[in-house]
């Protein structure tokens, strides 16, 4: 008997990962590239697509922070140009 209902939760515990794993969301493609429009991943430093300049190295810490940003997002130091 107790062998039957540890097969039925074994059963039920892989449906509901089965199905967590349908819905899960490819979070590495979030966002558009501002000159094509096309999907991006906001890692990226380049958009493949155009060649367009998404990010550069803030000059106080070298993180990445996004070209339209005025301000570095991780330093707060302002952009130098």
């Amino acid at each position: 008997m107790i062998f039957l209902l540890l097969i039925s939760l074994a059963f039920l515990l892989l449906r509901i990962q089965d199905e967590s794993n349908e819905t899960a969301v490819d979070v590495s493609v979030i966002a558009s590239c501002p000159a094509c429009e096309e999907e991006i991943s906001i890692d990226w430093m380049v958009c493949p697509h155009c060649l367009q300049r998404l990010r550069e190295s803030c000059p106080s810490c070298q993180k990445r922070k996004l070209i339209s940003h005025s301000f570095c997002t991780s330093c707060g130091s302002g952009t130098q140009g």
